[in-house]
């Protein structure tokens, strides 16, 4: 991306993030929301601010505002979805301060015996360094620093994870409601409800600090790129018109945004998933074929040639709903239903010709790998890239 932009979010309430769970008055009496922010939601209510600061709409302009996330940010440090193919070890808790746990990683031919039911052929993933030590998986906190997860994405060895460099994700507010009739101002018999909101406040103590959530635009050379630019008010984003500050700066290089010291020097990479993906084959990219399962990375991804990978693996989470309200001319109405491969999912690469890999991982970092163009201008399928 060029003439980036860095968008920060400040919530003023608790933000609500709908998961597509029915809810209304014959519905459902809970409003549940997801335990982060996803890219449509924010899209939505950026694009929105800056129509109305125009005081017009033009949907293909404000729709090909191209965005990079959202992504936690805390203290001034950038935060990614934990990775899915690290294991946290509950007895390396209580050792010391730091978080200690296994690899996930396809299987070697001596580690799988018998049949297994992987689909198109793939290997399947295995914990690996066990040996016969008893095992307890511990949860892990929900976000990685942006450092440790380059240590992750390079890491050939044992791994060791400070507890400074983890960061829980926003906390639930949940809140109970009552319909208010609107001419007496009393309450409606049957109409109690509840809602759950995302709270970006952290407590420690008598000090409350605030989290907040960035993405990266790329303003178009329009009016609307110049009031992209000078975005600098409150908003409401989300369920329930919650409010949030809008503050837009240029990005300056720092820790998360880049990918650092982060090189494949070797014929294996491995590709970690930091925003939610859409994919046309739901978990598989669009890009690799199912029979062979070799395909290429797209070109807007990586520079220079084209770079050839067959899929060897993968660590997929539970697939997310997602739905929505387009209130764009001639398409209002509820959006359809649509799969999201979460975050933190993890696919193994090989090179097709078994050569080391050779391009620019400071092009392919935090683009989206997303099969459909608007997806990816949405900031779906925002990928961090490494070896194993």
């Amino acid at each position: 991306m060029t003439n980036i932009l860095k968008l920060t979010i400040k919530p003023v309430d608790p933000l609500i993030v709908r998961d597509s769970r029915p809810f209304g008055q014959g519905q459902g009496a809970k409003a549940r929301s997801l335990d982060w922010l996803t890219p449509s939601v924010v899209c939505g209510s950026l694009r929105s601010s800056v129509g109305k600061t125009h005081g017009s709409f033009d949907a293909e302009k404000l729709k090909s505002v191209k965005v990079r996330g959202p992504f936690l940010e805390f203290e001034g440090s950038l935060y990614f979805p934990r990775p899915l193919d690290f294991v946290q070890d509950i007895k390396k808790i209580k050792e010391n301060e730091t978080i200690g746990g296994y690899a996930i990683r396809p299987a070697s031919p001596e580690q799988v015996s018998g049949y297994t039911e992987m689909p198109y052929g793939l290997k399947p993933a295995l914990i690996q360094g066990l040996g016969e030590d008893d095992f307890k998986p511990a949860p892990l906190p929900a976000f990685w620093s942006a450092l440790a997860m380059r240590r992750w994405l390079t890491c050939d060895g044992d791994f060791k994870l400070s507890k400074g460099e983890c960061l829980d994700g926003p906390g639930k507010d949940v809140r109970t409601h009552v319909g208010i009739h609107p001419e007496t101002g009393a309450s409606e018999d049957s109409l109690l409800f509840s809602t759950t909101g995302l709270d970006f406040k952290v407590r420690c103590g008598g000090h409350i600090s605030q989290m907040t959530a960035s993405i990266e635009a790329e303003p178009p050379d329009d009016e609307y790129g110049r009031h992209l630019r000078d975005l600098s008010r409150l908003h409401v984003i989300g369920g329930e018109r919650r409010l949030a500050e809008w503050i837009s700066a240029d990005r300056e290089v720092s820790d998360g945004w880049e990918p650092g010291q982060v090189r494949v020097q070797n014929s294996r990479l491995r590709m970690i998933l930091a925003t939610p993906a859409i994919f046309s084959k739901g978990w598989l990219p669009g890009w690799i074929d199912e029979n062979t399962l070799e395909g290429e990375i797209p070109m807007d991804i990586v520079s220079g040639d084209s770079v050839r990978v067959r899929l060897v693996s993968a660590v997929i989470g539970r697939w997310t709903p997602i739905s929505g309200w387009s209130y764009e001319k001639g398409r209002h109405g509820p959006k359809p239903l649509r799969r999201m491969t979460p975050v933190g999912s993890v696919y193994f690469f090989e090179s097709v010709d078994k050569q080391p890999f050779n391009f620019d991982l400071s092009g392919a970092w935090l683009r989206s790998v997303c099969d459909d163009h608007q997806d990816r201008n949405d900031g779906f399928g925002a990928a961090l890239w490494g070896s194993w």
